[in-house]
């Protein structure tokens, strides 16, 4: 991705380039720059650099345990965000957009936060101002520290994701930036504002022990930043106004554990303390050893004669564990088949998946897994030349090739699963749904090159009526019957019911909103919607999803066939495929890439798998590994199966539950750290009775 690199690398450069340029400006007045500063400031203040840059470090790892726990859990506290304030950003960005804007602020509000957060650190150690620096480095760290759990557990999305008639102009503004937002950003950590929460932090930091109004200068800066910032992320469509107070609150606590704490860290971790330790223990390293011991042990003191303190450390560390148990079984949610060694493909309904294999000898072996009871039973029938395709509905499936088909139902056996029959084309079979008669009978419905065709359990046929059609797919659900066909303004999809013949006729658009279909056109993107083509359907209830290739992508599209509307699920921007709905769910792949024009690139062409749920509406990314390639994902009775192509050439079948999933250790740690806690509960609350009473 180097034109995403490319754009973050500019953004940095630009502000160190400005942090360094603004240096005369809001220095000290006894202050002199010069380049000895810079090169000194390392050896004299490496560790408050290890403490501030260290939360970076820690991003990527929160971020993508974010990522999996809004997509396991679904704790979206946004509604209640949007209930409080309502449409208030909206109005901000409505009535003031204008293009100058949309460029500047978008930039400002990347470049702009690096350069003051930047500037903010730099300063105090470049000016050996240690007073301040130890104070502003501890706030940084805390501000970033207290955010965490509301990015895990407390999910606000940004809010030109959320209001339908906002727009995310930051994350859209060119294809580079949307990638590299997309790539870095969970599109989740509303609450509380960094943006705000880090200057205000330093700010603060800087009005409570700026005593002799060295920082004053810089403190002004600092306002007016922090008031352009707020305008920014509220117009580009990023946070709500509570996250600016969130951010508020945040900074508040930050400096205040930053009065309580700076004193006891700094008294270790000090730089100048750490070097005179190194020097003494070169010196003597005897004495050194023996000193190193000695404090060792009296770390012990407080558990030998444990008071109220060490009890109450007992009772977080307790709650501490707890809490990380959850949130593991959580954010691990997935699990893999292990019996499945070489999959092909995998298809799924209800409880059971049917997944396809092919044997370094060029055999091939078809197994049905129960993911419920996590067994596991052999489909048999004759021997298939080439993998072939499964299509599964309720308790039936069917595997085919191009001539031939078998019917199985699941049933309660424990040998091989054998075809209830199996059946041989003359003429190609193009695509292949299961329906439900009027009598609840399953229905195989077979699209030829001549026609539709109905066939029963009993293997009896009937060819429907609407003759030869102009489609290569089709789907079903129940009595309904959904194909395509292509017409002079576009692809449509005609809906038909097997019992009264009556269809129904939908014209597809698969054009995106207004300024992003603008934004790709104008990176050079040509789109022929007249021409474009429906290559795969999917249905269920009264629901129908249909693929579109547009030309650059192909998009995914979700019609409503009691209203006849009908919306764009997946990114515009990215080519999207294989959708298959069950369950008041639909599962589809992406790929998380921008620019269809680009050279391939097997990173940025990986498909990561998507759930929109059709009750709630919300649209959860599952996947997130840029190195593995997912296929095929199947829409289970409580979860979604998929097949994962790695990086090292393994192939696998996982199982996503949506679920709560509590492991067996895991139950066994939360019983016993529960029934620990009723004893050290007790002695704590007698522990700080008697001390009250002291």
């Amino acid at each position: 991705m180097p034109a995403d690199t490319g754009i973050y690398i500019t953004w940095v450069t630009g502000a160190i380039l400005i942090s360094i340029a603004m240096i005369p400006i809001f220095k000290p007045p006894y202050a002199k720059v010069s380049m000895d500063g810079f090169i000194d400031m390392f050896r004299r203040y490496w560790a408050h650099m290890i403490v501030v840059f260290s939360v970076y470090l820690w991003k990527d790892v929160l971020d993508g345990l974010d990522r999996i726990l809004m997509a396991n859990t679904q704790l979206d506290m946004t509604p209640l965000v949007y209930a409080v304030e309502g449409d208030i950003v909206l109005w901000i960005q409505e009535g003031l957009r204008n293009e100058f804007l949309d460029i500047a602020l978008t930039h400002f509000y990347v470049m702009g936060f690096m350069t003051a957060t930047f500037a903010s650190f730099v300063y105090p150690i470049y000016f050996d101002d240690r007073h301040m620096a130890d104070r502003v480095s501890l706030s940084m760290f805390w501000a970033y520290l207290l955010a965490i759990p509301f990015y895990l557990f407390l999910n606000v999305r940004v809010s030109g994701n959320y209001i339908p008639a906002m727009e995310t102009i930051a994350y859209d503004l060119t294809p580079e930036i949307h990638n590299w937002f997309n790539r870095i950003d969970p599109f989740t950590n509303g609450m509380p504002s960094l943006h705000i929460g880090l200057p205000f932090a330093i700010w603060l930091s800087m009005y409570r022990w700026d005593e002799d109004g060295r920082w004053r200068k810089y403190r002004i800066f600092l306002v007016f930043f922090m008031m352009i910032t707020a305008f920014s992320i509220l117009y580009l469509g990023i946070h709500w106004i509570v996250d600016i107070i969130g951010g508020m609150v945040i900074a508040i606590l930050a400096v205040n554990m930053t009065a309580r704490t700076h004193g006891p860290i700094w008294r270790v971790a000090d730089e100048r303390l750490f070097t005179r330790r190194l020097a003494r223990a070169l010196d003597d390293p005897r004495t050194s050893i023996r000193r190193t011991l000695h404090a060792a042990s009296s770390l012990l003191d407080p558990i030998r004669e444990p008071g109220k303190e060490q009890t109450e450390a007992f009772i977080t560390a307790l709650i501490v564990l707890t809490g990380s148990v959850l949130l593991w079984d959580a954010t691990h949610q997935n699990f893999t088949i292990e019996e499945a060694e070489s999959p092909t493909s995998a298809s799924g309904s209800g409880e059971w998946l049917v997944g396809v294999e092919e044997a370094a000898d060029g055999g091939v072996s078809i197994t049905a897994w129960n993911i419920t009871s996590q067994s596991n039973r052999t489909v048999g029938g004759a021997q298939w030349a080439q993998a072939p395709q499964v299509i599964s509905s309720g308790t039936s499936f069917v595997v085919r090739d191009e001539h031939r088909l078998d019917y199985f139902m699941h049933d309660n056996g424990a040998n091989a699963l054998l075809p209830v029959f199996s059946e041989q084309t003359d003429l190609p079979i193009l695509d292949l749904a299961l329906g439900i008669n009027q009598g609840g009978e399953t229905l195989i419905i077979i699209l030829m090159e001549d026609g539709v065709y109905l066939m029963d359990e009993s293997q009896q046929e009937t060819m429907m009526p609407m003759g030869r059609i102009n489609s290569t797919v089709l789907a079903s659900s129940e009595s309904l019957v959904a194909w395509s066909e292509p017409t002079e303004s576009g692809p449509v999809v005609n809906i038909t019911s097997i019992e009264s013949q009556l269809t129904i006729t939908i014209p597809l658009d698969p054009r995106a909103e207004e300024r992003a279909e603008q934004s790709l056109v104008d990176s050079g993107l040509v789109f022929d919607y007249n021409n474009s083509t429906v290559i795969d359907l999917a249905m269920d209830s009264h629901w129908v999803v249909a693929v579109v290739d547009v030309g650059p992508v192909n998009r995914t599209l979700l019609i409503d066939t009691l209203t006849i509307n009908q919306s764009l699920l997946s990114n515009p921007r990215w080519d999207s495929s294989s959708p298959s709905i069950s369950n008041d769910r639909l599962a589809f792949l992406q790929v998380t890439r921008d620019n269809p024009t680009a050279p391939t690139n097997d990173l940025t062409r990986n498909n990561d798998v998507y759930v929109f749920d059709l009750v709630e509406g919300g649209l959860i990314q599952l996947t997130h590994d840029e190195d593995v390639d997912q296929a095929q994902p199947q829409m289970l009775v409580d979860g979604v199966a998929w097949v994962a192509h790695n990086e090292d050439g393994t192939v696998e079948v996982v199982v996503h539950s949506f679920g709560e999933t509590i492991d067996p250790y895991s139950s066994l740690l939360l019983q016993a750290s529960v029934m620990m806690l009723l004893p050290l509960l007790f002695v704590w609350a007698q522990q700080s009775a008697s001390r009250k009473e002291g």
